[in-house]
């Protein structure tokens, strides 16, 4: 009895089929042969391995503290506008011509 396989070298792809033909070269068997067929256990194949990839994406929240300083420069520029006043003094001046004792 011989076994053929028809594939491409147990490269497993989704649509592969896999043809198995059983000749029977022994003459003179008959049905002894046949009978002896049926009750054999099944061909067990070798396993086949398929790879399935599957992402996730989990969203993982940061927390980045930021400090805003503001700084406020204060600028303090004098400016001087004159403002004129004005006052008045008056000066006496005695003249004197001796004192009361000289008019006797």
């Amino acid at each position: 009895m011989n076994s053929t396989i028809d594939g491409n070298n147990n490269v497993v792809d989704q649509d592969m089929n896999i043809d198995i033909n059983m000749n029977n070269n022994s003459m003179g068997m008959g049905q002894n042969n046949m009978e002896m067929m049926d009750s054999q256990s099944p061909i067990i194949e070798p396993v086949q391995e398929r790879q399935i990839n599957r992402t996730f994406v989990h969203q993982v929240p940061h927390v980045c503290p930021i400090h805003t300083r503001i700084v406020n420069h204060h600028i303090f520029k004098h400016t001087y506008c004159p403002r004129y006043t004005c006052c008045e003094e008056n000066v006496c001046c005695n003249i004197d011509q001796g004192s009361c004792c000289n008019f006797r």
